[in-house]
């Protein structure tokens, strides 16, 4: 939630881990949350996790109540629940922008039928809907997390209840990014991994203490909830814990930290050859996007190396409510829709790095990547207002705070002192600016920087002759 009398920001999410899209029937009410979570070992057929990636007006999974709850219903009892929770705790909001995973918006934005029931649910709980967007748009537009993002080409990665998913976007001519293409990895979530955590590690308990968790439900659930807070945390260094107490005797196990880390890393390794699959697919490599993860892949803290060793140069971890940070900051410029038809779906943020030059005044750098990347060319130029400058003959240093009056590019005099390198990297180049750290420039890529009402545009280009390959 955004508060514009101060400017302040107040995240209610799942990133305590409060609301995470379990529901369960307790023998009397629908319950929601972690609450629900915590009967799902108990009585796994009184509880449904399922609502919101089969949301329809289907029969639901979940067993207990007089009658058979549709999906469409769970959701509905379970936003309800939500939105009264974040009445109740920090105030009505005067807008709200709902920002939910890709496989639900539909690759068009918002072509998918369960975007209907949706909106529907919003209007009959009285929600002030101003908009929705994706998962990724609205991490995006967190200034928190994305301060040293200057656009080109995104890979964002995030992870849900029962999937991982990716989404490739680039930064149009206007400084905006646009979601070019989405991936959905089943079988690659919270729900997938904790499942398979709860029982290698339950092997390793019985193998260890020759007590089976797992004959006792209550036992069960007090191993699952030991599991689980393993993995939330799963980057600690420390030793992973269990004590299991029953009326007899207590039961205690410990194993090194790498036990878990072996158990993930399959599921880590393969998202990595996913992930440079799907860029394949669109003519990309590695190398030429800069990878952004959301919060909840701190779950795979090897992740980061598997993507690192298949030649992703860059990764970038967004912080905790990253998304409703974004959603919240998308509503604070939209108005209430006055009906659901026409509630609009957010698909393009703005991105640029932003940094103070050494005299005071801010600095604007954007990087626009090239619509279609050239393998075969390579970069041999450096055009800026039209002149076209050697790369080879340019010296690293393009204009420095030292030499702000007679830079290599006279161009970029305009902007008063702001340094700017070239830099020459494993035969490739990269334009260094304050805060926005080294862009790989490949040919046909743009850098624009802006001081004050000043602007420069720096273009990458390769020389091609007639009748050359």
């Amino acid at each position: 939630m955004l508060d514009p009398s101060t400017d302040g920001l107040v995240t209610v999410n799942e990133a305590a881990g409060e609301w995470p899209a379990f529901a369960a029937w307790n023998g009397s009410e629908l319950v929601f949350g972690r609450e629900a979570e915590k009967h799902w070992r108990l009585f796994p057929r009184a509880v449904s996790h399922v609502f919101w990636e089969h949301l329809s007006l289907a029969p639901s999974d979940l067993e207990g109540p007089p009658r058979t709850p549709a999906y469409s219903e769970l959701a509905y009892a379970f936003l309800h629940s939500f939105w009264e929770n974040l009445c109740k705790s920090s105030g009505k909001p005067e807008k709200v922008v709902l920002a939910m995973p890709g496989q639900l918006l539909g690759d068009s934005n918002a072509d998918n039928p369960a975007i209907g029931l949706i909106l529907a649910i919003a209007r009959d709980l009285g929600i002030p809907l101003a908009g929705l967007c994706g998962l990724s748009t609205s991490s995006l537009n967190d200034p928190a997390s994305m301060g040293s993002i200057t656009g080109g080409r995104i890979l964002y990665m995030d992870l849900h209840l029962h999937s991982a998913a990716m989404s490739l976007l680039t930064t149009d001519s206007d400084g905006r990014l646009n979601r070019r293409h989405y991936m959905r990895l089943p079988r690659l979530g919270y729900v997938p991994l904790i499942q398979g955590l709860h029982k290698s590690m339950g092997n390793r308990f019985l193998r260890a203490t020759a007590f089976d968790v797992t004959a006792q439900r209550e036992l069960d659930q007090l191993f699952y909830e030991q599991t689980r807070e393993q993995l939330l945390d799963a980057s600690r260094g420390t030793d992973i814990r269990y004590s299991i107490q029953t009326s007899s005797r207590v039961y205690q196990a410990a194993f090194p930290r790498e036990t878990l880390r072996r158990d993930l890393a399959p599921h880590e390794q393969g998202w990595a050859d996913a992930a440079v699959k799907f860029l394949s697919d669109s003519s990309f490599q590695p190398k030429d996007v800069t990878v952004v993860v959301s919060s909840r892949v701190g779950m795979l803290p090897g992740l980061d190396d598997a993507l690192t060793t298949r030649g992703f140069g860059r990764v970038v971890h967004l912080q905790h409510g990253a998304a409703a940070r974004g959603a919240a900051r998308f509503a604070a410029d939209l108005e209430v829709a006055e009906d659901i038809t026409t509630v609009p779906v957010v698909s393009k943020v703005e991105v640029s790095a932003r940094a103070e030059t050494s005299s005071g005044g801010g600095i604007e750098v954007v990087h626009v990547a090239a619509a279609k990347p050239s393998p075969g060319l390579v970069a041999s130029h450096l055009v800026v207002d039209g002149s076209a400058y050697s790369l080879h003959a340019l010296p690293e240093v393009l204009q420095g705070d030292g030499n702000a009056d007679a830079p290599a590019v006279p161009a970029l005099a305009r902007l008063g002192p702001v340094p700017v390198r070239l830099i020459r990297q494993d035969g490739e180049w990269h334009i260094e600016t304050p805060d926005s750290g080294a862009l790989l420039m490949a040919p046909g890529d743009r850098v624009k920087i802006r001081s004050g009402a000043e602007e420069v545009e720096l273009l990458i280009v390769a020389e091609s002759r007639p009748g050359t390959a």
